[in-house]
């Protein structure tokens, strides 16, 4: 599968979360369209998981794959981020922290906690979506994080329901970063929109 492909996935998918790459480049594009469907395919993993042992064990699946050095049959997407991590553009490490943060998300289900359950759910599955825009904030050369934590945990807020919370306007994105940040821009302004 090509890149290209990834992102038709993900226009198909996805496609609000998809009008977010529309402004960056061709090669932008395709990381960032790797990295949310990845984020996207975990979600997926915690929503069809009828409880947190079987996400934790498709988790460790994805990240025995991504450790392994052959190149076995799977998801389009695990081609693709295994070429990426190749060729340098991340690095497995980053994919492991993104694994890890999901392995804490699913362990962090309300019903696993009785007393604020939900409330370390939420701030589970931010991290996870702070990490996520961090790397995508990262592939585009930007260095500050804050930032694009804050957008990545608006996001969540916004796709899961709750009120997003602190949310940078589009001008103090675009002090920070300056052209190319125009991914970050939109995702700010969906988190403020809602969910559909």
């Amino acid at each position: 599968m090509k890149d290209n492909d990834i992102w038709k996935s993900l226009r198909t998918n996805a496609p609000i979360l998809s009008y977010s790459l529309l402004f960056q480049n061709c090669r932008q594009r395709e990381l960032l369209a790797n990295i949310l469907s990845l984020g996207l395919e975990f979600d997926f993993i915690l929503a069809q998981a009828s409880e947190p042992m079987l996400a934790l064990i498709r988790l460790k699946w994805w990240e025995d794959q991504i450790n392994s050095s052959g190149k076995e049959d799977g998801p389009p997407l695990l081609s693709q981020l295994k070429r990426h991590i190749s060729a340098g553009y991340f690095s497995r490490s980053q994919i492991n922290s993104l694994i890890q943060r999901w392995q804490v998300y699913a362990e962090a289900h309300p019903e696993s906690h009785q007393k604020n359950g939900q409330k370390t759910c939420q701030k589970a599955g931010q991290a996870c979506w702070s990490e996520i825009l961090t790397i995508c904030s990262q592939l585009c050369g930007f260095e500050e994080k804050k930032v694009a934590q804050q957008i990545g945990a608006a996001l969540y807020d916004s796709r899961k329901g709750y009120t997003p919370s602190e949310i940078p306007s589009a001008r103090q994105i675009y002090q920070i970063y300056g052209k190319g940040a125009e991914f970050l821009i939109i995702l700010a302004y969906l988190a403020r929109r809602g969910p559909d």
